[in-house]
């Protein structure tokens, strides 16, 4: 839908309780035209929001890439459920 920030990929970091999890992020594409990409990460899971908003040509990819190394940074903790999302 156009404006609307879209929910591409979401994940939750869990440890060695598979109830509670240890991080969330969530990667997010803005639909207003500016090609714009944002994640969004709580960690701990219950800490306030961290986002980080990627700009310019290479935004998709940049995100990209942050979001690998922040899976890669949790899985020395845990585990990474991931969901990938359809287009809406």
């Amino acid at each position: 839908m156009a404006g609307f920030s879209q929910l591409r990929e979401s994940a939750y970091l869990y440890g060695t309780d598979p109830l509670i999890p240890l991080a969330d992020v969530r990667l997010f594409e803005h639909m207003d035209g500016t090609g714009r990409w944002e994640i969004r990460l709580n960690s701990p899971a219950h800490e306030p929001t961290q986002a980080v908003v990627f700009d310019g040509d290479d935004a998709a990819k940049e995100a990209r890439d942050e979001l690998d190394r922040i899976y890669a940074d949790g899985a020395q903790d845990g585990t990474w459920k991931i969901r990938k999302r359809d287009r809406y």
